[in-house]
């Protein structure tokens, strides 16, 4: 296994004296990686395969009513993130389909 240091970030982050004079105090500890999984470079390039098709996405065109869309465009940048993420939610909630039919 390749080298690996711990770094932190004490200029970025607010520590109180205490918690600095702990995490200093791990600097010569050993990190443990006894609760870390091996994985084959198989098993990498399939876990990172699969992050990529999840991340894939499908153009869709769909007519609204005007004031709708004004309405979603009111939260802002994003708001086509906002859609996406309430009808990935209503694939879950069943209900909510029946009462729009």
């Amino acid at each position: 296994m390749g080298m690996v240091k711990r770094v932190i970030d004490f200029d970025n982050y607010h520590f109180s004296e205490e918690s600095i004079t702990r995490l200093k105090a791990l600097d010569d500890r050993p990190i443990d990686y006894s609760d870390i999984p091996q994985h084959t470079v198989e098993q990498i390039r399939e876990g990172r395969r699969l992050a990529i098709e999840m991340r894939k996405k499908q153009m869709f065109s769909l007519r609204l009513p005007t004031s709708t869309i004004e309405w979603w465009k009111s939260f802002g940048s994003g708001y086509t993130g906002i859609m996406a993420r309430l009808l990935e939610e209503a694939r879950n909630h069943p209900e909510w389909i029946k009462k729009c039919l």
